[in-house]
């Protein structure tokens, strides 16, 4: 991959599958010229100035044509600060496919997986953590993900890691000033003021770690299981929650038969709510299967919320059902409140607290009320998930949280060299080596220090065309 960056290379670039429209890429020194030749644009695209398009047709072989819309952007003023063109074309893969068999015999060279964003990174366009983020950014499956992802495309770990950074380089500067005049009776810093500038360095790193999400452990969010009898309403209460209508719902018993599953909002981050089967004691084959994989998901996830029926909450199947199986905590929703007079909710509701199952949440699927407790409810008892993430949360990748990790230690053996030093000369030399091993493990970070081996071990993860 570096030792082709000046090459052009070519991959398409949208979603698999077919769609109105799909992109194909090129970029390099050649984009335009081979963009070019497979177009009929009047005037050509290399007259055309960077950041503009043209509407015209892309000419394949054997004569056939496509209508297509050329983007241009010229170097430096691109994604890979190269010459780059996107071709949209109609979202067929074997014609996008096709295209890019064109442009490679052209001249252009197959996209290696991440090549464009590598070359983001290597042109200076974006650091090596805006790089990751671009993966993070791929691979999202929720909105709590995207804003985690974008939050760290925008800049928002370099900028925590630069801040410690330029602390330690005027630190070297002071220690290797000691090492240079050590002839001279000045003391350019006291141990007990580096070790003071070191504590705050070190506190800062830590509380990066502590409030930083694995990216890794962002990417399973948690999930619930809606539980209960057939017609309690749970395909509602997940339709109410979710603000789509995914479920069916109907008011006859056994409507839902599969596992379906739709993200939620849980005020923190988001949940991945499961809608299963009812349970009851019905013995068809088919309800009996469908009881079986119910309780057999019971057991893995990490929150149940039984759904009861408040004008009939009696049922105890459910309650013996769930006393079987290594089940996570319970959360219950006594559904349909609309429907009981308010001067029988409280007894209706002690009753169903006697279970002993978990806390009791009075909800109406129907008119939308409770559901902001029984959203806090859920919530409480996700708090110690690690995939709860907070609307300001960093997202940090096992690499990098290795760094700033070794980064830590190296300032750590550095503190106790100071303390135990009456002038700063006396450890200059072991001072300094410290601090430019925490220096080179925070620029890994960023990719202000990088080998060729650990840029192959980041962008092989990334998709082609990206």
């Amino acid at each position: 991959m570096l030792e082709r960056i000046d090459e052009t290379i070519v991959a398409v670039s949208s979603a698999p599958g077919s769609g109105a429209l799909g992109l194909v890429r090129l970029s390099g020194a050649g984009a335009i010229v081979i963009a070019d030749s497979m177009s009929d644009v009047p005037g050509g695209l290399g007259t055309r100035a960077g950041s503009t398009w043209a509407a015209g047709r892309v000419v394949l072989e054997a004569g056939l044509r496509l209508p297509a819309r050329f983007y241009v952007f010229k170097a430096p003023h691109s994604y890979t600060s190269q010459d780059m063109v996107e071709i949209h074309a109609p979202g067929c893969s074997t014609l996008l496919y096709m295209l890019c068999k064109e442009a490679i015999e052209r001249g252009a060279l197959p996209a290696e997986p991440g090549e464009f964003t590598a070359r983001a990174f290597l042109n200076g366009g974006i650091d090596l953590a805006e790089a990751e983020a671009v993966a993070a950014l791929i691979r999202a499956q929720s909105d709590t993900q995207l804003r985690a992802a974008r939050r760290m495309m925008e800049g928002s770990l370099t900028r925590r890691i630069n801040r410690t950074t330029e602390l330690l380089a005027d630190l070297v500067a002071l220690v290797e000033a000691d090492i240079d005049f050590s002839e001279e009776p000045i003391e350019f810093i006291t141990p007990d003021t580096l070790c003071r500038r070191l504590e705050d360095a070190v506190r800062d790193l830590r509380e990066l770690l502590a409030g930083a999400v694995s990216m890794e452990r962002l990417e399973s969010l948690p999930r619930i299981l809606l539980l209960g009898p057939p017609n309690t309403g749970k395909s509602s209460l997940i339709n109410a929650l979710s603000g789509t209508d995914r479920a069916i719902c109907a008011a006859a018993a056994g409507t839902t038969r599969d596992v379906l599953s739709i993200p939620v909002k849980l005020g923190r981050g988001e949940a991945i709510m499961l809608d299963a089967a009812g349970v009851d004691q019905h013995s068809d084959e088919l309800a009996a299967r469908a009881r079986a994989m119910t309780l057999s998901t019971a057991e893995q996830v990490d929150l149940v919320c039984v759904v009861v029926d408040m004008t009939d909450p009696g049922d105890s199947f459910v309650g013996e059902s769930l006393g079987l199986l290594d089940m996570p905590p319970v959360v219950i929703a006594a559904n349909k409140r609309d429907l009981v007079p308010e001067e029988h909710q409280s007894s209706i509701i002690e009753s169903i607290q006697a279970w002993e199952m978990g806390s009791v949440c009075p909800v109406s699927a129907l008119r939308g009320t409770g559901l902001d407790d029984l959203r806090q409810a859920l919530a409480d008892n996700l708090e110690q998930s690690p995939a709860v993430v907070g609307s300001e949360s960093i997202i940090m990748g096992q690499r990098q949280r290795s760094a700033v990790t070794g980064a830590l230690e190296a300032l750590r053996r550095a503190t106790d060299l100071g303390k135990g030093a009456s002038e700063t000369i006396d450890c200059a030399d072991t001072l300094a080596f410290e601090l430019r091993e925490a220096l080179e493990n925070l620029g890994s970070v960023t990719g202000e220090i990088t080998t060729e081996d650990l840029l192959h071990r980041i962008f092989e993860n990334f998709c082609i065309g990206k």
